[in-house]
């Protein structure tokens, strides 16, 4: 009797413990629990786990939402493609391991970015500094909607004055967009420099801002995105800024126009140089002369008449073979375009360290198929001295950023010239003329 009182002793205390141990598990269930089973985990479309429904009662849910916006920069405590055993491991990371070791998602798991990353933007040298002057924003903004002044996109093939904007300061009052409103002022409205016939295109990078685009639209110039090429030749003292300058050789594809005279943002024409478009001539290409570089894909040879014109990068030289890329008279051509496509990336083939300037150099080659024409130095007039006061077209400095009397001078009176313009009856009456844009 008295053994079978302690078997039922025993017993009890056994169902005692195995009760409390069930109730400390079920606590413990508890402050884990998402609220639905980790069984309903699948991919998102981009190789992520993902929940079917919103986390239940997790603070982390929203670090979880907030990491999608991050692009990819996922939070550590997000599980890939976990199972259930051991998305369950990795939950209770969260609490007791700070760095746990997870199997993130690369950028190729995640969706592209539906706009173009602003890239962050710090002045480096003075003349990158903004600049604290007034630019007339609304009679600008009151005529964006207006067709580009001198342009005629029914009319016959014509030449064309264009630049390209690639700086990433998203402020109108970065350096480089005020020169550039100076270009259009000088190209199209200034009574010592402007062209009666030509219409001026500012293509622009795919970050350059909508407000940006607007005034520039607003001033009477054609403003076009030019696509980004891919350019990182992976060289020391590459500049991050350089790697978008490649898009450049985009414009070769603009066969609307017969020529275009590209300039920097910093080269300023001080008179009129509508005479550049002749004095640029179309050369023949050399057909003994074609190197390998010179034939596309399918073996189509490049040979084409066409107009490369520059000024030599050192014009006191008189054996000086390369250009300024800072002001260049070309012929857009499809084949051309294509034929700096398959080249560009051949980053043997030339100094990567100066850029589209030294890989334009190579495809221009004096002693190739396709020698460049040298033109004086009074169309591109880099690093000006006082003696060039008065004798040259184009001078190529950043003026604004001038002590040297003439050229802050050249500078400031024009650019007062032109705030008092864009306020002026004149250019109202100018503007209207232009029309509304089509579309």
């Amino acid at each position: 009797m008295r053994r079978w009182r302690s078997v039922a002793t025993a017993t009890l205390i056994l169902i005692t413990v195995i009760y409390l141990i069930t109730l400390n598990q079920a606590a413990i269930s508890d402050n884990y629990s998402f609220g639905k089973p980790f069984t309903e985990w699948d991919q998102d479309g981009f190789g992520n786990s993902k929940a079917q429904e919103r986390p239940a009662e997790s603070n982390d849910s929203e670090a979880v939402k907030a990491s999608s916006d991050l692009g990819p920069h996922p939070p550590e405590s997000l599980p890939n493609e976990a199972t259930p055993q051991e998305a369950n491991k990795d939950l209770l990371n969260i609490h007791v391991n700070h760095e746990p070791d997870l199997a993130l998602p690369d950028s190729s798991q995640l969706p592209p970015p539906t706009e173009p990353v602003q890239v962050g933007f710090q002045a480096e040298f003075g003349f990158q500094k903004d600049l604290e002057l007034d630019l007339p924003v609304d009679a600008l903004r009151k005529f964006s909607n207006n067709r580009p002044h001198n342009y005629d996109p029914t009319g016959p093939k014509t030449n064309v004055y264009a630049t390209f904007m690639a700086t990433n300061n998203p402020s109108i009052k970065d350096p480089y967009y005020m020169a550039i409103h100076s270009l259009i002022y000088r190209l199209l409205w200034s009574p010592k420099s402007r062209s009666e016939k030509y219409a001026f295109v500012v293509y622009v990078a795919n970050y350059v801002t909508p407000e940006q685009r607007e005034l520039l639209a607003g001033a009477g110039a054609v403003v076009r995105e030019l696509e980004m090429l891919e350019w990182d030749p992976q060289v020391e003292g590459i500049q991050s800024r350089w790697k978008n300058l490649f898009a450049k050789l985009n414009m070769w594809k603009e066969t609307e126009f017969s020529r275009i005279f590209s300039l920097d943002a910093d080269a300023f024409p001080v008179t009129n140089i509508d005479a550049i478009f002749e004095t640029a001539t179309e050369q023949n290409c050399i057909e003994a002369k074609l190197a390998p570089e010179d034939y596309l894909l399918d073996g189509t040879s490049t040979c084409e008449p066409y107009v490369f014109a520059g000024i030599p990068q050192d014009p006191f030289n008189p054996i000086a073979k390369n250009i300024n890329g800072g002001a260049l008279v070309f012929s857009p051509s499809t084949r051309m375009h294509q034929r700096f496509l398959q080249n560009y990336l051949k980053f043997d083939k030339y100094d990567v360290k100066l850029v589209e300037q030294a890989f334009l150099n190579w495809q221009f080659d004096i002693n190739g198929a396709f020698p460049a024409q040298q033109l004086e130095r009074q169309w591109n007039a880099a690093f000006p001295n006082d003696e060039d006061e008065g004798k040259v077209k184009v001078v190529h400095e950043k003026i604004w950023n001038e002590e040297r009397e003439w050229l802050k001078k050249e500078w400031v009176d024009e650019w007062v010239a032109m705030t008092q313009f864009y306020m002026s009856e004149a250019f109202v009456n100018a503007r209207f003329l232009d029309g509304l844009a089509q579309g």
